[in-house]
């Protein structure tokens, strides 16, 4: 069985889709709170080793860390109090630490490698190196996916996508017909987006998921200076008006 490392598991809807599609997942999340539900949520796959939980924030050296949370969306919690100014801040825990090294010493190199902790993704993809890349990556765009896409490729990965998370769908595909179409019913029923959107044959919660796995995921694959080159233009342009993650793959 192949392994997927979901890091920053949150409320748990990424990790019960990798464990459907019939992975062993190593969930961690800083927040004691999520591992709690995720513990009650999953406790056959707990059991039968299938899902092992991981109550921790990814740090540099591995030292417990403040997590301030954020009071609009506990997903959005951040080991980075500036990120969560905006957020209703309602106060801050002490978590565990735990490097990225110490995760691939204990549980190896995974298949697909999920990253989406608020500001601490290039804890982990700075740590990989050839021999412990996985498969499949995906990290957050902030303002260091230049930096994290020249690593990534320096290590192996030569294909790249930039997946927008509200509507799971490339870049280049973001503004397509049928989208804007959907976006406008949605809209005249009084939503301001669609809650579940259906890709790769099944649905997915816009704002709680990463959406499909990166083999599955929409758009076509690019190399990473077209992918760098397509970052700046969308910035300068506005055209990155939700937030993105970025899918890797190896050569």
């Amino acid at each position: 069985m192949q392994t997927i490392f979901d890091i920053g598991m949150y409320d748990g809807t990424d990790t019960e889709y990798y464990l459907e599609s019939g992975f062993r997942v190593v969930a961690v999340e800083a927040n004691p709170e999520l591992i709690d539900g995720a513990m009650q949520k999953f406790c056959g796959q707990v059991r039968s080793g299938q899902l092992i939980l991981c109550n921790a924030a990814i740090s540099e050296n591995g030292e417990a860390v403040e997590l301030v949370l954020a009071g609009t969306d506990l997903g959005s919690s951040s080991v980075f109090r500036q990120l969560v100014e905006k957020m209703r801040p309602i106060g801050s825990i002490k978590v565990p630490g735990v490097t990225f090294s110490d995760l691939l010493e204990r549980y190896g190199v995974p298949y697909y490698l999920k990253i989406d902790i608020e500001g601490s993704d290039r804890f982990c993809v700075l740590s990989l190196r050839p021999e412990t890349a996985p498969r499949f990556l995906s990290f957050e765009v902030n303002d260091d996916a230049g930096e994290l896409i020249e690593h990534a490729e320096a290590i192996g990965f030569k294909r790249f996508k930039i997946i927008n998370q509200v509507s799971f769908r490339e870049l280049a595909n973001q503004d397509c017909l049928y989208d804007r179409l959907t976006r406008r019913a949605v809209r005249y029923l009084g939503y301001s987006d669609a809650g579940r959107i259906r890709r790769a044959g099944r649905f997915f919660r816009s704002g709680h998921s990463s959406g499909p796995l990166p083999w599955l995921s929409d758009g076509r694959w690019h190399s990473a200076r077209e992918t760098c080159t397509r970052l700046k233009a969308a910035r300068t342009s506005n055209r990155l008006r939700d937030w993105y993650d970025i899918h890797a793959a190896l050569g």
